[in-house]
């Protein structure tokens, strides 16, 4: 029997274009929600100060945004994504995630 050793493998050096992408595209996700939020938050205030009904459009923007959460979710543990290097999962994630809350932050602000 041959002996032969094994070495750990040494671990690979991440793709800094991809890490980049994937910064930039999480954070415009980040600022459309901010910007969600912060319209969800004026449009409940405004609309319960005149005594106004704002549980439908509310409940619109809850669902586009939970909808968003759960395809993503359900994406980040398909077989196929899971193969990928972490780089390339966060790079397709945050291209996949960053148009619904941009979309609806764009919608918002020319309410």
């Amino acid at each position: 029997m041959p002996a032969t050793t094994f070495a750990p493998a040494r671990p690979v050096p991440p793709n800094k274009a991809l890490v980049v992408a994937s910064v930039l595209l999480w954070a415009l996700t980040g600022l459309s929600l901010a910007v969600i939020g912060f319209f969800v938050l004026m449009i409940g205030v405004w609309g319960m100060a005149a005594g106004e009904d704002v549980t439908r459009p509310l409940l619109q923007v809850a669902a586009i945004v939970v909808g968003a959460a759960l395809v993503g979710a359900l994406l980040y543990v398909a077989p196929g994504v899971r193969r990928l290097s972490r780089e390339a999962r966060l790079t397709l994630l945050g291209a996949l995630a960053c148009p619904a809350p941009l979309v609806l932050a764009a919608h918002l602000m020319t309410l």
